[in-house]
């Protein structure tokens, strides 16, 4: 097989595992970069370059994160577990083991004086939505008019990671930006987006992140928070005011609870929680 004919047959292979389609552009990216670095068929490729393409090449030349090494890494296990049915020792090709960060999360002041700094309604109104009903990026500029559900104050989620769907809530001030938002811009589109960029069509996540850093340096913030911090503040916010956890995993569209008890180690009422030492003194000097 050439490496042409594995880019056609990786193609394949996504489409039949049904891969969202922000995974299959990832994939085919790193795939066609892997590929290139090698310059030889895949087929020819020993454990030992793959494992100095890992170790010297992206993570001492290019200085890329584990977690991005680690990404590079299943590409590959792909090409050769699935796309050439050759599969590789994963002892001799293993994962950086994942260290678990607590998520940056912007404080109460924080929030007022970045959406303060956003000059721009129809940005400082998506960036409002995001924190107001816990979408991601990707989320928020595929938001469509129809989505929009005022009767039930509900907003529906199409384009979740691992294409999977849910409702979350709306809040009111957001109805109530997103009405002015189509009164100001018009969108005007056949797919129906509620955003759209210049040219018409429907706005790019990148032009998010632009605007995003613009905003957080004009407010003084610091460069650590990301428009995902907006997310973690909803989630953290909701464990805060003693929302369930299965109900905060439903609305942030989680497949796993595990990944929605991140946030009750950085809620603050968790910390606010009396140590057994000191339960045990005051009773002591009670008697």
């Amino acid at each position: 097989m050439t490496n042409k004919q594995l880019i056609e047959k990786l193609k394949e292979d996504m489409e039949m595992r049904g891969f969202s389609h922000h995974t299959k552009d990832s994939y085919l990216r790193k795939a066609k970069e892997v590929v290139e670095y090698f310059e030889k068929p895949m087929k020819q490729v020993t454990t030992k370059e793959l494992r100095e393409f890992l170790i010297k090449h992206l993570r001492e030349e290019k200085k890329v994160s584990e977690r991005t090494s680690n990404y590079y890494n299943s590409v590959i296990r792909f090409i050769y577990d699935v796309v050439l049915d050759m599969p590789i020792n994963h002892k001799q090709l293993p994962m950086y083991k994942k260290k678990r960060r607590l998520p940056k999360i912007l404080s109460e002041e924080e929030l007022n004086i970045f959406f303060d700094a956003c000059d721009n309604y129809m940005y400082k109104t998506i960036f409002m939505m995001i924190y107001g009903s816990g979408l991601r990026i990707s989320e928020a500029t595929n938001i469509r008019v129809e989505d929009i559900d005022s009767n039930n104050m509900r907003l529906f989620v199409r384009n979740g990671k691992g294409e999977r769907e849910r409702y979350t809530v709306l809040p009111k001030a957001s109805l109530e930006m997103l009405r002015k938002c189509y009164k100001m811009y018009r969108p005007n589109h056949q797919e129906g987006y509620m955003f759209l960029n210049r040219e018409g069509k429907p706005l790019k996540t990148e032009r998010l992140r632009v605007y995003f850093r613009r905003y957080r340096r004009k407010a003084g913030i610091s460069e650590k928070f990301i428009v995902h911090s907006l997310r973690h503040s909803f989630a953290t916010k909701l464990v805060e005011e003693g929302v369930p956890l299965v109900q905060v995993k439903e609305l942030l569209g989680h497949s796993c609870i595990r990944s929605t008890m991140t946030y009750v180690h950085v809620a603050t009422n968790m910390q606010r929680v009396e140590s057994p030492l000191d339960i045990f003194l005051n009773k002591g000097e009670e008697k």
